[in-house]
């Protein structure tokens, strides 16, 4: 849009509302509101964002008092700029992604976790394979890098060596040791990103299921160690949903007995593309998760300055940490950033992007220009914004 353009949308804007314009004492009114200049506007938003309420309240404040053309844009570029602002809100216009699946093979990709400690003072090494939901579940006394390592070449012995292991970025798995390990028998570590456990849900699920059964053998006053053998041989058996099989029969195909009686009419099940069924599964829960949330592509890139989601220690702890981080790298939904020498590497539905201030420059009223709506229609849209910024 040229100057010539701009301009004369800077006449139509006070065109438009030329019948409500009047001069009392030496001031511009529209109606009963004072029709600002340009060198008082930002100063007249400060003072009616006192306080630092949101967009909509801080509009219909101003708004009841005074006017100038394209206010309703300022006042949100202000609010917008506002770091305190995106700090203390829980509202996030980079997040959450829409969901990102995989396509599966048995045993290319497991994911570990452990659970515990129990009273014993062990934990439990748990390695789920992501294509038949089939658990491996090793006792160990230490969490150490040498203790993990020891029991995952174990059960990579039985099962074979995966493709890809995916864990969280814990001790055992964040040294030298462990990438030695990975290098060794060739498989790729995906160390998934911090706070988001949402990467590694298969063993996030069994680890949940396992503790039930755990403390219900407790409060029993049972053997749990016993009770552990007796509910993996079960899991193993039984029907999983997401794949519509069992663990057992797609991994090894072939069912696995049980102590309950069974006939042998029933003949060998027709094979299945878990493949496709885990696909349909995974196809209907993105399209439900991306609407119910609903979902959106982030623009949050590399040399963009952010604020991140903390835990809230108190009731006067804001939802975001107001200092400031650089955006070093992005790779999917996983980004790193930086502030001074501390680097962070978060999802991106933790991260909220920082909008930059325009470094003082004021703004002639052919650049600040947006056409005035009628009363009614910006009630209307300050109506719909107050739903979305609740």
């Amino acid at each position: 849009m040229d100057t010539g353009q701009m301009r004369n949308l800077f006449h139509m804007a006070y065109l438009t509302v030329k019948d409500e314009l009047a001069v009392f004492n030496g001031l511009v009114l529209r109606n009963t509101r004072i029709v600002l200049p340009v060198s008082l506007r930002q100063q007249a938003i400060e003072l009616a964002h006192v306080g630092h309420q949101g967009v909509v309240k801080t509009k219909s404040l101003l708004r009841e008092k005074v006017w100038f053309p394209g206010i309703d844009r300022l006042v949100e570029d202000r609010i917008k700029q506002c770091l305190p602002c995106q700090a203390a809100t829980t509202n996030n216009a980079e997040g959450p992604e829409p969901l990102k699946m995989t396509t599966l093979w048995p045993w290319k990709e497991v994911a570990v976790d452990f659970a515990g400690p129990f009273p014993t003072g062990e934990y439990l090494l748990v390695v789920v394979d992501e294509y038949s939901r089939f658990p491996e579940v090793e006792l160990v006394t230490s969490t150490s890098s040498k203790a993990t390592i020891a029991k995952l070449d174990s059960i990579f012995a039985r099962q074979g060596i995966p493709d890809t292991v995916k864990t969280d970025n814990g001790p055992p798995f964040n040294g030298a040791e462990f990438l030695s390990f990975a290098e060794e028998l060739g498989f790729h570590h995906r160390r998934i990103t911090p706070l988001w456990s949402q990467a590694n849900g298969e063993a996030e699920r069994f680890v949940r299921t396992l503790n039930k059964t755990i403390r219900v053998s407790n409060i029993e006053g049972r053997n749990w160690k016993h009770d552990l053998v007796r509910f993996l041989h079960q899991y193993r058996a039984t029907l999983h949903s997401s794949i519509v099989m069992s663990p057992a029969e797609a991994l090894n195909n072939r069912k696995m007995k049980v102590q309950l009686p069974e006939t042998n009419l029933q003949g060998d099940r027709e094979a299945r593309d878990i493949r496709a069924v885990d696909k349909r599964r995974k196809d209907k829960m993105k399209s439900y998760a991306d609407y119910k949330r609903p979902a959106r592509e982030s623009r949050i890139q590399i040399g963009d300055t952010v604020i991140v989601k903390q835990q809230r220690s108190n009731k006067l702890s804001t939802p975001y940490d107001p200092r400031q981080y650089k955006v070093q790298n992005r790779k999917g939904s996983m980004v790193t950033a930086k502030r001074g020498d501390h680097e962070i590497t978060r999802n991106l539905s933790k991260l909220k992007r920082v909008h930059p201030v325009a470094n003082g420059e004021e703004m002639d009223d052919e650049v600040m220009v947006e056409l005035p709506l009628d009363e009614p229609h910006d009630a209307l849209r300050d109506n719909a914004e107050g739903n979305i910024l609740k």
